[in-house]
């Protein structure tokens, strides 16, 4: 029995992660450059790992770190880049 990789709920959940940077991007006539930019770094690096871990499910060799949780937290950080407004820096200490 091949075991798998990542479970349903976490695939439902990355998917929806990649469906609002996706949509972020495509609703805006002038997204942030900068923003943008790190956010496509985010998600190359969880396609990148997603390609690795299937290389190694196909050759049937054990993977020694957790695919699952680094490219839900890569997109994690991708969402982040392009949803949250920059706050300004405050000096109220």
């Amino acid at each position: 029995m091949e075991r798998m990789m990542f479970d349903l709920q976490a695939l439902k959940e990355i998917r929806k992660k990649a469906d609002e940077i996706s949509y972020y991007c495509m609703s805006r006539d002038q997204p942030d450059p900068h923003r943008l930019s790190m956010a496509l770094d985010q998600v190359c690096r969880a396609l990148a790992m997603f390609a690795e871990t299937e290389l190694h499910r196909m050759q049937n060799q054990h993977i020694p770190y957790d695919p699952q949780s680094y490219i839900k937290g890569r997109l994690g950080i991708a969402c982040r880049s392009v949803l949250q407004v920059p706050q300004e820096d405050s000096n109220t200490a």
